[in-house]
């Protein structure tokens, strides 16, 4: 709940770069929570480099270098872009319930034809469309997903907070492709230029698929990958 508060309010602008947070026994009030759970969301966030901490001064809005998406961890399209001095919002384009074609089911451990959800975003910085994602969840995971509001735009909050699905981790790859005329159009952009294609299956602590996306992000706007050593 406090991770994804924050990210949100960075998302959105209401914390900009360099801004104080308030101390974790502030938070704690603030959230009706322990200081160890404040503890555990802002080591979260620093970890994530959307925050950084400064002895003797405080947790400070992390200011941003470099504007891309960071692929380090399982997060949202906001969240990727949380350090980022942007606003991140999203167009929906569709919203509902369909059978699951045949490429979709395989990746969900379905049987064609079965029941998903599916959700068609124009992912927008600044107002500017970055990517589009055409994400699929099994009806079974989220019976109501379609039906209801997401929670504060964000699919991965909704399926945590309204349907209790931990996600654990995902099996993505990247390719690159010309862009063709429907996701040009969603996109704003011509046709046959350049994107970064993602699919990405996201799996729950049960080790179960609960959601298979396609994306397309367009180039001004690099994934970026931080790499350690061995």
């Amino acid at each position: 709940m406090i991770h994804a508060d924050i990210v949100e309010q960075i998302s959105s602008g209401a914390l900009g770069p360099g801004t104080r947070l308030p101390s974790e026994q502030d938070l704690a009030k603030r959230y009706g929570v322990s200081r160890m759970t404040v503890r555990q969301a802002l080591d979260l966030l620093a970890s994530e480099e959307v925050i950084v901490r400064k002895h003797g001064s405080g947790t400070f809005v992390r200011e941003h270098s470099r504007q891309g998406r960071h692929l380090d961890r399982l997060r949202s399209f906001a969240a990727e872009l949380a350090d980022a001095d942007v606003v991140v919002d999203a167009e929906i384009v569709r919203f509902e319930l369909v059978e699951a074609p045949d490429d979709v089911a395989e990746a969900l451990a379905l049987e064609p034809g079965d029941p998903v959800h599916r959700l068609t975003r124009v992912r927008r910085v600044d107002g500017i469309p970055a990517a589009l994602q055409d994400a699929w969840v099994p009806s079974y995971v989220a019976p109501s997903l379609s039906r209801e509001p997401l929670v504060d735009g964000s699919l991965y909050r909704t399926l945590a907070e309204r349907h209790g699905v931990r996600l654990r981790w995902a099996d993505q790859s990247m390719t690159a492709e010309l862009l063709g005329e429907a996701e040009a159009a969603l996109l704003r952009v011509e046709p046959g230029g350049a994107v970064l294609r993602g699919m990405r299956t996201t799996y729950s602590d049960a080790d179960e698929p609960v959601e298979f996306t396609h994306g397309w992000t367009l180039p001004s706007f690099p994934l970026l990958l931080r790499i350690d050593a061995e």
